[in-house]
């Protein structure tokens, strides 16, 4: 035992974490109020993260928000950092986003949100609340896709989202140094059977080497048949970097170049 830890640390191959890769989303509501009367109309906001999109305002991509000349009117807008937004697409980012999501109501008429959860990634979350951190309202926009606002004191509701994230990996790249050799099954043997390693997995998808959904002492053997007996070659994404085509209950806390 003592002869792999030695081992271990002398191949030294761990790598540092590559950042995980924000995944592209757009989240948007239809708010409405008091439809057929002076003061009613509807809303639709849209918030999200789109490759190639700025933080600041993108003329034919971003459109500001402006206030109806009846100040006494429904309006509904997003506020991110001071500035009002109907659309409001910004770059990728893994860290999490908080927008307000202002409300003006007609009279006491209640206000309808509507939005379409079947369309949010199914990683990350995404959830609206009131503005005293949720005692009032906590809502999981996966779970749900309408809510009614009675209350008129309610005039900003917090959107917090946690984007999703695409899992890049290589299958059978355990230690990260983009290839897969006796090194990762070392590396594998070492999670494994020696709990003071110093080598964490930090994908445990890439370290699932057969792709049968778990890591366990299958996967170093699945490899070492692969790499000295002629067996089958791990499944997508092996070699080059990809997504997994399977889903497991495996992720990873760091994706490959």
């Amino acid at each position: 035992m003592s002869s792999i830890r030695i081992l271990l640390a002398t191949l030294g191959l761990l790598l540092l974490p590559t950042s995980l890769i924000a995944q592209e989303f757009t989240l948007g509501f239809e708010i409405s109020s008091s439809l057929g009367s002076v003061g009613g109309g509807i809303q639709n906001l849209t918030f999200g993260q789109q490759e190639g999109a700025s933080d600041g305002f993108v003329d034919g991509e971003d459109v500001y928000s402006t206030a109806p000349t009846n100040s006494g009117a429904f309006h509904a807008w997003i506020n991110i950092d001071g500035q009002n937004w109907q659309t409001c697409l910004r770059s990728p980012s893994s860290e999490d986003q908080i927008c307000v999501i202002g409300l003006n109501f007609y009279q006491t008429n209640p206000i309808f949100l509507q939005w379409d959860s079947t369309s949010l990634p199914e990683s990350g979350s995404y959830t609206l609340e009131d503005a005293f951190g949720g005692g009032i309202l906590s809502v999981d926009l996966e779970q749900q896709d309408s809510l009614l606002i009675d209350n008129i004191a309610l005039t900003s509701l917090v959107l917090r989202v946690t984007p999703p994230i695409v899992e890049m990996f290589r299958r059978g790249d355990v230690n990260g140094d983009q290839s897969f050799n006796m090194s990762d099954v070392i590396s594998s043997l070492g999670n494994l059977f020696l709990s003071q390693s110093g080598m964490p997995i930090t994908c445990l998808d890439a370290a699932d080497t057969n792709d049968d959904g778990s890591f366990n002492l299958s996967d170093p053997v699945f490899g070492l048949y692969y790499l000295f007996n002629g067996g089958p070659n791990p499944l997508a994404p092996f070699q080059d970097c990809g997504e997994d085509p399977t889903e497991d209950p495996l992720d990873c806390t760091s994706s490959c170049p």
